[in-house]
């Protein structure tokens, strides 16, 4: 009895190891089936090419009556006489500058380009003095002191009296004789007659202002 029981376990065992298989089987067909009807169809250009020469001959072969065509069609068109375009010299010439930055001289001539005028200068405005100046004037400058005139005679000497003494004068060729108090040549004032020497005053300047003349020798 024990025995019996143990075949028979073995027996459903092995049964449901190949029922798994038996359905394995049928999802790998099932798959296979469906991945062969979802390939497409190669094109029948496709399948003309394969079946076809292959390779860079069969390019040539296929492309040669396209660039024979293209010639023929090429050779056979007649050109027309008024149809050749007529040369002008004037076609020769440069071509004109063109753009932003065209300044209009030309490549071929040799004459100095055009300088552009030189900007206005701006005038200085006027200073006091000038005829056209408006404004305060400046306050005029000081008047120099004016300088005593050159004394230009010579004292030859004295004589007369010692209190009231008499001075002998030579302005080039001419001797005179002179007291203190006299004018001299309108310019200068005979101030104090000594024996070796006398004082000589100017004109319109300060008592003061007084300049001593030596004796000549």
């Amino acid at each position: 009895m024990a025995l019996s029981g143990k075949i028979a376990f073995g027996s459903k065992r092995q049964a449901l190891t190949l029922a798994a298989l038996v359905i394995e089987l049928l999802l790998a067909v099932v798959r296979w089936r469906s991945g062969d009807a979802q390939a497409p169809a190669a094109p029948a250009g496709a399948a003309a090419r394969r079946s076809g020469p292959t390779g860079p001959a069969a390019f040539e072969e296929e492309s040669a009556p396209a660039r024979g065509g293209r010639r023929a069609a090429s050779s056979s068109k007649a050109v027309s006489p008024d149809e050749v375009p007529v040369i002008d010299p004037k076609d020769f010439d440069p071509p004109p500058a063109r753009g932003a930055n065209d300044t209009g001289r030309d490549l071929f001539d040799l004459r100095d380009p055009t300088h552009p005028p030189l900007p206005t200068p701006t005038p200085r405005p006027p200073m006091p003095g000038d005829p056209s100046y408006i404004g305060p004037l400046p306050p005029p400058p000081p008047t120099p002191t004016p300088r005593p005139p050159e004394i230009s005679f010579k004292f030859l000497g004295s004589f007369g009296p010692k209190d009231h003494p008499i001075a002998v004068i030579q302005q080039g060729d001419d001797v005179f004789n002179a007291r203190a108090g006299d004018t001299l040549f309108g310019k200068f004032v005979l101030r104090k007659v000594g024996y070796e020497s006398i004082d000589v005053g100017f004109v319109g300047f300060d008592p003061n202002e007084t300049r001593r003349l030596p004796l000549t020798p």
